[in-house]
């Protein structure tokens, strides 16, 4: 096959970019080599590197460049934003090219907005060299930004806020043609769907019946409420493409999917602690994915009304919940910020391993998204840290979670 290898100046980074002409190697239809509908077994280690092995090799490339503790450690100790540029264009990745070096006036969203800027350019690069199934999978990543981008115009209809504000609040991987047609119908919630109806945007599957159409249109629905509609129907059709993959991306991706199924449900029951209005009437269980190790107990998570009720539940000797009851243990009483923050940092935490561990195997589409997810916390970290060196918070620098994290 066809290939240019080049390695790049930070670290061990292998950069593999492989052209169509791989097929022109191998003396036989491009039918009878490609890999069509994958089994519930997956795909074999020869044909996924055939396939999909060029650009796994750029992710994990992308994987080495990822910030260690050292890199936090020098990046805590700086002293202005300046010093903060100059690092990370001088001992990270974020030197090729060097992001910020158009920048003229440095502030932590200009500095996230630009890492970002990076990372979405690396993605697409991605999906744009992927063909099927692994396109697939690609997409339904994008999905769960484009849900985001959504959910922003139905609040921005609600409260008549300025388009142009909108634009700028967009994640750019959530951005979708047709969205500039969107926001210019965005006066109600109704227009919003029959426009996104009309661009059939990928993620309206996920309203194919009547009643999901009814709920999703009405005013009277909390955005809380559509925002869980919306994460439990995306989170079960994701479960199920991974299914339909299978292998090793099965395996890999079922817990991941798991996880964050069980922590939208033990999010979502908080949220409604005290907030019984979300939808009058409504059992809170409708709103949980079908799926999960919480699964058995949705109902009586449903019940809870306080933390305490909620780790009763989860303190359940017989249902071995024991791994959340640790995650949410020390939730603290109702409106408890401190709390609460300590128990998504703890989320964050596991978040974090499930991802790195996923990373650290091959052949498999989980390295794609765990690698993004990872990318993500880094940008959060970084925002997190020039925030305080801007404000000079020096005693709350280090609260942040590290993705290589030295015990």
């Amino acid at each position: 096959s066809k290939a240019t290898v080049s390695v790049l100046n930070w670290g061990d980074t292998l950069r593999v970019s492989i052209t169509m002409a791989r097929m022109a190697a191998v003396n036989v239809t491009a039918s009878a080599i490609r890999v069509e509908p994958c089994s519930n077994e997956g795909r074999s280690p020869l044909w996924y590197n055939f396939n999909d092995g060029g650009l796994e090799a750029m992710v994990q490339g992308y994987r080495s460049a990822l910030l260690r503790h050292e890199d936090y450690n020098a990046l805590c100790q700086c002293e202005t934003l300046q010093d903060f540029k100059m690092y990370l264009q001088t001992n990270t990745c974020y030197g090729e090219p060097p992001f910020l070096q158009d920048v003229s006036t440095l502030d932590p969203a200009v500095i996230k907005e630009k890492a970002q800027e990076k990372l979405v350019a690396e993605f697409n690069e991605l999906r744009e060299w992927a063909d099927a199934p692994l396109s697939t999978f690609l997409d339904f990543i994008t999905y769960d930004y484009m849900i985001t981008n959504v959910l922003k115009l139905i609040q921005g209809a609600r409260n008549n806020r300025d388009t142009l504000e909108l634009i700028t609040r967009m994640h750019p991987l959530g951005r979708f043609e047709g969205m500039g047609a969107i926001m210019a119908d965005c006066s109600n919630v109704n227009a919003i769907y029959d426009t996104m109806t009309i661009l059939e945007l990928p993620i309206m599957k996920f309203f194919q019946h009547e009643q999901d159409r009814v709920e999703f249109e009405s005013d009277q629905s909390s955005m809380e409420y559509i925002h869980a509609m919306f994460k439990k129907k995306y989170l079960e059709a994701f479960y199920d493409v991974c299914q339909e993959i299978g292998g090793q991306t099965w395996t890999v991706m079922k817990e991941i999917l798991e996880f964050e199924a069980d922590r939208t449900v033990i999010g979502l029951s908080r949220n409604c602690f005290g907030n019984k209005d979300i939808k009058p009437g409504l059992d809170r269980s409708k709103l949980f994915p079908n799926f999960g190790t919480l699964v058995d107990w949705h109902a009586r998570i449903a019940d809870c009304d306080d933390d305490d009720a909620l780790r009763a539940v989860l303190g359940d000797e017989k249902g071995g919940l024991q791994h959340w009851r640790n995650l949410v243990a020390g939730g603290g009483a109702l409106g408890d910020s401190s709390a609460a923050s300590a128990m998504e940092t703890r989320f964050i935490e596991h978040s974090i391993m499930l991802n790195r561990c996923s990373m650290a195997n091959q052949f498999h589409y989980g390295v794609f998204y765990s690698w993004l997810k990872l990318r993500e916390q880094e940008l959060s970290n970084l925002y997190w840290i020039c925030a305080c060196i801007e404000m000079k918070s020096r005693d709350r620098i280090r609260e942040f979670s590290e993705i290589f994290p030295v015990n």
